[in-house]
């Protein structure tokens, strides 16, 4: 099951530099499934008028960002299946646009900031 995330009111920025996703038994790279380009984690700071919150994100594809970069996801998901009798989430992302500074300032990326709240 999959939950379209909307992100209007939330500032987003790249907390930790990407890394290549790695099977956790193996070591090996992970890769899409479909395209075979290989999966990359952000973790992702998210940031609203009532506090913020830290989650980690995949993508496909290294997305070519640094730490303190402000983004925009497109495509922000919440996955959810049950394997084994417990219930496992994880958030997925089309991609990670860079932009400027919050509250439309220029930050390092240019640009201005886009707001969303999840909901």
């Amino acid at each position: 099951m999959q939950f379209q995330i909307v992100t209007d009111g939330v500032t987003w920025l790249v907390a930790e530099t990407p890394e290549a996703r790695r099977d956790f038994e193996s070591g090996d790279p992970k890769v899409d499934k479909e395209t075979g380009a290989p999966l990359f984690q952000v973790r992702l700071l998210a940031m609203g008028p009532d506090g913020s919150a830290p989650l980690r994100v995949s993508v496909v594809g290294d997305p070519g960002l640094t730490q303190a970069t402000f983004v925009r996801p497109v495509g922000l998901v919440l996955n959810a299946m049950e394997r084994r009798g417990e219930s496992i989430t994880w958030w997925t992302v089309e991609r990670l646009e860079p932009l400027g500074g919050p509250e439309g300032q220029p930050g390092p990326a240019g640009g201005s900031t886009v707001k969303g709240a999840a909901k």
